[in-house]
């Protein structure tokens, strides 16, 4: 078992690893179209689309930072399991990613996936841990029934080579050549490709579902109940609990119906303070990454950091300053993917301080009600050749910049300063848990020889990769 655990442990790193490469690609491409649209003011660059078409070239981009968990959920898979994971995976992760209620259009569905005020139980149904679970689950089962397979084949085979021989003394017609495990061979294309991977997606699908949707469906329209009763007694506590929901599992449903109870009272009353709390315990989330990864490596704790580590770590913070929801937290998913009992607790605290602190002070980014955001001054934004006010953009589904602007907006003094603080010393408390947490990690591990040590730095393999493709093409 211990084994097991560490070549999966292994597995996971290399799969977040790879899906930084994933995630880049989609940044990278929407940062190149934000400079573009919105720096240049240089739109229909490609020259073969319309206004209305616009959104297309952002979401043929952002599709690989959005659906991060596809890509995620099928690399794990085939790394622990090998190619009978690859379809499952793949259809399992598909599904829950966009037909949780029913099948949608192409553009409903990239809509549906991150929640909006008005659907957000339409999400990411299960969490971005969901998806880990369910990759590790599914092909975990898958090799070990291949491997049981295997196994029974021998006792089943050394069974035919008995029954064989009693025929044989009866039949002399029967060749010698004839083995048990011949004729259990002629049946592994049905077992192997058929039966054992459509049994362990079908295993896995009942337990994800019913282990995980459900009991999260309950427990978020619970919580949203519970919290949007608190912010009308005490707005503190509320945002207490805001920091611990979004913490928790940040664009799964816990955290969205926190999103949902701070856009209905925006919209209700045009009062941004929720909302205002809510993005701050939601970029608080990348910057407690940060830290935590920081602190581990300034003060030496909490065994090996890596530099995808640090790569995952330090692309949040810089992306919170593009007003994107997406590229700020994204990152941040794969850290806790690694180790999900030192960095989600980190998450949680930070997020949970930012939130208390933002709300104690009365802070209130005005800027989401009066226009003033930056780079649209007058409040509205160009999406496909449409002007929509901000209410509007949340009244129509569209949150990617919708709310993670409080360090470049609103007043310096009173709004952007304070906001900027308090995020910064959250998150800082929230990394220096993340740090503890790793460091016991570590010895508690050690101790029992179950630490896996990160090996791998993909920038210097893909550098050695093109070195080696140069020399093969040179031959």
């Amino acid at each position: 078992m211990k084994k097991l655990y560490l070549n999966t442990k292994e597995k996971i790193y290399r799969a977040t690893s790879i899906i930084f490469i994933v995630q880049l690609f989609g940044a990278l491409g929407a940062g190149f179209f934000f400079v573009i649209q919105n720096i240049f003011q240089k739109y229909h660059i490609l020259g073969l689309t319309g206004a209305e078409n616009e959104p297309t070239l952002w979401f043929i981009l952002f599709w690989a930072t959005d659906f991060f968990f596809v890509a995620l959920a099928v690399i794990v898979s085939y790394l622990i399991a090998g190619i009978p994971a690859i379809a499952p995976s793949l259809a399992l992760s598909v599904y829950f990613c966009h037909f949780t209620e029913a099948s949608e259009k192409a553009v409903d569905m990239y809509k549906f996936f991150f929640a909006t005020p008005a659907n957000y139980s339409r999400a990411t149904a299960i969490g971005y841990m969901g998806y880990l679970i369910m990759a590790v689950m599914l092909s975990l089962l898958i090799k070990l029934l291949y491997a049981g397979w295997a196994e029974a084949k021998i006792h089943v085979g050394k069974g035919f080579d008995n029954l064989i021989a009693k025929l044989r003394k009866k039949i002399k017609a029967i060749p010698d050549t004839i083995k048990g495990i011949d004729i259990i061979d002629g049946v592994d294309l049905i077992v192997l490709v058929l039966i054992i991977p459509v049994a362990s997606c079908a295993t896995t699908f009942m337990l994800i579902k019913y282990g995980i949707e459900v009991p999260f469906a309950a427990l978020s329209e619970s919580l949203g109940s519970v919290l949007a009763a608190l912010s009308e007694s005490n707005v503190v506590v509320a945002a207490l609990v805001m920091g611990l929901m979004v913490g928790f599992d940040l664009i799964g449903p816990v955290s969205l119906s926190a999103f949902g109870v701070a856009t209905a009272a925006y919209l209700a009353t045009g009062n941004a303070q929720l909302i205002t709390i809510y993005s701050v315990c939601f970029i608080t989330v990348a910057w407690t990454a940060f830290f935590g990864i920081l602190n581990c490596k300034l003060f030496k704790k909490g065994g090996i950091t890596d530099t995808n580590d640090f790569n995952l770590a330090t692309t949040g913070p810089i992306n919170a300053f593009f007003e994107n929801i997406k590229l700020t937290v994204a990152p941040s998913m794969p850290l806790a993917m690694r180790s999900p009992f030192t960095m989600i607790p980190g998450f949680m605290v930070g997020s949970a301080l930012g939130g208390a602190l933002t709300a104690l002070f009365g802070i209130v980014n005005t800027a989401y009600t009066d226009g003033s955001l930056p780079k649209y001054t007058i409040g509205t934004y160009t999406y496909g050749g449409v002007e929509y006010t901000y209410r509007e953009l949340f009244e129509s589904g569209e949150i990617f910049m919708s709310f993670t602007l409080p360090l470049r907006s609103g007043d310096f003094l009173t709004c952007r300063l304070p906001l900027a603080l308090i995020i910064l010393v959250s998150a800082f408390v929230g990394g220096l848990v993340v740090m503890a947490l790793r460091h016991g990690e570590y010895k508690l591990l050690s101790k029992r020889g179950c630490y896996y040590e990160p090996k791998d730095d993909l920038v210097i393999e893909m550098r050695e990769y093109a070195k080696k493709l140069r020399t093969q093409l040179k031959k």
